[in-house]
């Protein structure tokens, strides 16, 4: 996709989706399966620290959001060393977030349930990130 700021307009100019059958308009960051997994966990984590200590709270917030942030910004550099650079960076805050889920377990603010279903879905990113890492040649 390339936008200029003579392309900008205040509302998109083709419809995101004009109907149930027609596939959205999707940004290439959007395109990666590790993108939306790593939304998937951020949409997890405020259920998972309803109980936990404040501080806790906003550094697993923050570090969740991280993931797809830095992941979405990677995957719009240009060069492999940029790519692999931000790629991991995002899986140091899935690493984060696996510590944090730990911390939150050892303390009894999180049944070891959902602490495991949130690792699987932070094993996911990992897996997909490293593979990005060792695919992305362009």
């Amino acid at each position: 996709m390339n936008l200029t700021p003579e392309d900008a307009t205040a509302e998109p100019t083709t419809p995101v989706a004009p109907d149930a059958n027609a596939t959205p308009v999707l940004l290439d960051h959007e395109r990666l399966d590790a993108f939306q997994v790593a939304l998937e966990f951020a949409a997890m984590v405020p259920a998972l620290t309803k109980t936990a200590r404040p501080a806790l709270r906003d550094q697993l917030e923050r570090a969740s959001s991280s993931i797809a942030l830095t992941l979405a910004e990677g995957n719009a550099r240009r060069t492999r060393r940029d790519r692999h650079h931000f790629f991991s960076m995002a899986q140091g805050s899935a690493m984060e977030c696996a510590a944090a889920l730990d911390i939150l377990r050892v303390t009894g603010n999180l049944a070891a349930a959902d602490a495991t279903r949130a690792k699987h879905k932070l094993t996911r990113i990992v897996q997909m990130l490293v593979g990005l890492r060792r695919s992305r040649t362009r």
